[in-house]
């Protein structure tokens, strides 16, 4: 494939508001490159336009399962110095929504076998693309392909998810948490003949925080460190001089094996079971996405050979001083390690498809992420570095070649 059409490629994907749905578009732009190169690839549809896409090179074991989703986050228009569901490329940079997360590691796996097919790489094994819809909230593709069994017989998986140069083989888990506070409406002036759903919530909400972090203080993991919490969305009221009805909050931690899923939501149903019992409230709650923290091994085959694999990339960079030191720090605030000369291994706090991927063996699998990416994922103005897209086209390619050897 010559580079117009990789990067005609990323500019087609790039396109699909693939926002938390219409996966089935970006599936079938990859299911008429893999038909046209000869690939084997179907794509499975469940209902609204969502598909996940499996295509296979090769032939018997070791399966290399390599995954990405084709999901992307919503993009506030006004805030972007582009159009965010279009390709530009300015500055030896590429910006649109996805860019990073994830269609560009995506475009480069698909690539990657294909040029392998087209020059008859011989592979002593089989590539097993899972491409999946629904990623970013519930990871709803992963999960049912893997209650489908397409992911049964693999034997290392590699998610092309932003990693950049670096190489994460750890993960941690994912729980959100929806609170929803009914009360009853009132005029403010007379708050005793209403219900305040708002106070009550962030009675609940602090509460709540108090005992997750008295629960989860000291405990931590060496790869992981600890647990987080946050409190992202917040909605109640509708104007000044009503008591409010009504409010929700949405709660994103991020969990770790030594503070579970199971024993963190516990909190939140004791707190409100109580909260409820001794106020007038309504407070409920429902979890949306609970994802379980992953671990592979840090010397794993796979590993050791993205590190090999990589390394002359990474040094190809020729990195100024300036610009090795915001990288540092972008990574810091990633929480993160950077290096110029090779690629380090490590945890981290985002969760990928293989939390569903490896829900029966989520310790010491041949796993990885590893893919073309900076710290502007769901950020405005998503960038990616047009250098790092065609490194990882390259960089897949010796993967699959030396892994399958």
């Amino acid at each position: 494939m010559d580079k117009k059409k990789k990067i005609d490629l990323l500019s087609e994907l790039i396109q699909v508001k693939s926002v938390n749905g219409d996966e089935k578009d970006v599936a079938e732009i990859l299911k008429r490159e893999l038909d046209d190169a000869g690939i084997a690839n179907e794509i499975l549809p469940f209902g609204n336009n969502r598909a996940n896409l499996v295509a296979t090179l090769g032939h018997g074991h070791p399966v290399l399962a390599v995954s990405g989703h084709m999901d992307v986050v919503e993009a506030d228009k006004e805030n972007w110095d582009t159009d965010p569901f279009e390709l530009v490329e300015k500055d030896e940079m590429y910006y649109g929504r996805g860019v990073t997360d994830m269609k560009a590691g995506l475009a480069a796996l698909v690539i990657a076998m294909i040029e392998l097919k087209e020059v008859g790489t011989p592979l002593k094994g089989t590539i097993k693309l899972l491409a999946t819809s629904g990623e970013e909230v519930g990871q709803l593709g992963a999960e049912k392909l893997t209650k489908e069994r397409y992911a049964k017989d693999i034997d290392a998986l590699l998610i092309a998810e932003p990693s950049g140069y670096r190489c994460v083989y750890a993960n941690k888990g994912e729980l959100n948490v929806t609170i929803d506070s009914k009360g009853q409406a009132a005029h403010s002036s007379m708050p005793k003949a209403g219900v305040n759903a708002v106070e009550h919530l962030l009675h609940v909400l602090n509460t709540i925080e108090s005992k997750v972090k008295e629960a989860t203080d000291g405990v931590t993991n060496e790869i992981l460190g600890e647990t987080v919490f946050n409190i992202d969305v917040i909605h109640g009221g509708n104007q000044i001089n009503a008591i409010p009805a009504s409010a929700q909050a949405q709660v994103n931690m991020r969990t770790l094996l030594e503070s579970p899923n199971d024993k963190l939501e516990e909190i939140f149903k004791e707190v409100i079971t109580d909260y409820n019992e001794q106020t007038d409230a309504q407070i409920d709650y429902s979890v949306t996405m609970n994802t379980i923290p992953i671990t592979g091994k840090k010397d794993s085959s796979l590993v050791k050979l993205i590190q090999k694999v990589g390394k002359p990339y990474v040094q190809n960079q020729n990195m100024s001083a300036s610009e090795i030191k915001v990288a540092e720090n972008s990574a810091k605030l990633m929480g993160m390690k950077f290096s110029s000369e090779e690629i380090l291994t490590m945890g981290m706090s985002a969760g990928t498809d293989g939390s569903k991927f490896l829900i029966d063996q989520p310790n010491g699998f041949d796993y990885a992420m590893f893919g073309p990416g900076n710290d502007t994922m769901h950020k405005d103005n998503e960038s990616l570095s047009k250098a790092m897209y065609f490194d990882f086209i390259e960089i897949f390619k010796q993967l699959f070649t030396e892994y399958l050897s």
